[in-house]
């Protein structure tokens, strides 16, 4: 699965995309550790207490996962666009 990734989530995956092996019907939570597991660096910016950090935004073709149905139980299909970046502030 190949997922774009944004900010300081670059330097510590080594890049702007990444593809990690997932299997079909994997979610956003299990992408997210995936993620975890092979960049522990990236623990600490998007868990919180088991689930993704508000500090950190997974978007499915566009689409926050926030505020689709499923949440972080959103299944990934094939060929959807995943990208992964920081929660950003500022006036």
């Amino acid at each position: 699965m190949r997922i774009r990734v944004y900010a300081t989530f670059r330097p510590i995956v080594g890049g702007k995309e990444v593809d990690l092996p997932l299997p079909p019907g994997t979610t956003v939570r299990a992408l997210v550790l995936s993620m975890v597991d092979r960049w522990p660096e990236l623990g600490e910016l998007l868990l919180q207490d088991g689930a993704l950090s508000r500090r950190a935004h997974v978007f499915v073709d566009g689409r926050s996962t926030r505020y689709l149905a499923e949440g972080d139980d959103t299944v990934i299909e094939d060929g959807q666009e995943i990208d992964v970046l920081p929660a950003v502030a500022g006036g």
